[in-house]
């Protein structure tokens, strides 16, 4: 794969990771801005109560069901960004490289030339190659992948934590649904044991009351936004290490450059 291939795939994974973040921080804003006033139940005085409306992380109590600490949710919806506005920077830049400047497109492809020397004619076999004379790009590869693996684990990070917060918002909820609907018996089995997450979330929208001063207003399926935020975010983590095996190969190639500022 020469350099132009490897860029293009390159616009194509930020443009793609760029996108599947922006998706994960939308669904999980909806339903955190939906249930945020109903979920914060925390017991204490105003400054304490305004702290746990988090959809992620809920906790199941003996007298109401609260949300998980805003922090989550905060930490959730804005931890992507610094890497969308990388993601942005890059396919812009890779996009302008491919797209205008053409950049390594004919690397690795030989041309055959006939020369005449002292009166014999010989056949000249040559391969257009990027040097380092006409593209200082070649010597970015190497941090650019190490950059690449670090933010690769910062969002991997990213997609445990809200995984987390989910299944725990998931698992506190058929306690509260249990006592909310007055089951016991088979009834309560099935609702810990095996009515999966979005049935669990479903009920949540329909069968748990507004809070005291606020409504939430129409309903939403909360299951279906979290779990597509789940995806998104799970997805951009199988783009990174994509990003960082494209980068680390051409890394490889140009293993010989040490740093941007050269040998």
């Amino acid at each position: 794969m020469n350099q132009y291939h490897t860029e293009r795939r390159l616009c194509i994974c930020y443009s793609l990771l760029a996108g599947l973040l922006t998706i994960s921080i939308v669904c999980i804003a909806i339903p955190y801005n939906h249930w945020r006033v109903s979920l914060d139940m925390c017991p204490g005085n105003f400054l304490e109560n305004i702290s746990c409306g988090c959809i992620l992380n809920g906790v199941f109590t003996s007298q109401s069901f609260n949300g998980g600490h805003n922090s989550y949710c905060l930490y959730a919806i804005f931890a992507p960004i610094p890497v969308i506005v990388y993601a942005i920077v890059m396919a812009l830049f890779h996009m302008y490289r491919v797209c205008i400047n053409n950049i390594g497109k004919y690397e690795d492809e030989k041309t055959t030339e006939m020369e005449e020397i002292e009166g014999r004619s010989i056949v000249v076999t040559s391969r257009s190659q990027v040097t380092d004379s006409n593209d200082s790009v070649i010597y970015c590869w190497i941090p650019t992948s190490c950059l690449a693996a670090v933010l690769c684990l910062y969002n991997l990070v990213h997609a445990i934590i809200t995984t987390d917060g989910y299944f725990r918002t998931c698992t506190q909820y058929r306690g509260a649904l249990v006592r909310d609907l007055r089951q016991s018996g088979s009834s309560a089995i099935a609702i810990h044991f095996r009515l999966n997450c979005q049935a669990i979330f479903d009920f949540m929208d329909y069968v748990h009351n507004d809070s005291q001063n606020s409504r939430r207003g129409d309903y939403i399926n909360t299951g279906a936004s979290l779990q597509l935020a789940l995806f998104a975010t799970w997805a951009s983590v199988v783009l990174w290490i994509v990003i960082v095996v494209f980068t680390a190969l051409r890394a490889y190639r140009e293993r010989h450059v040490l740093t941007c500022c050269g040998n």
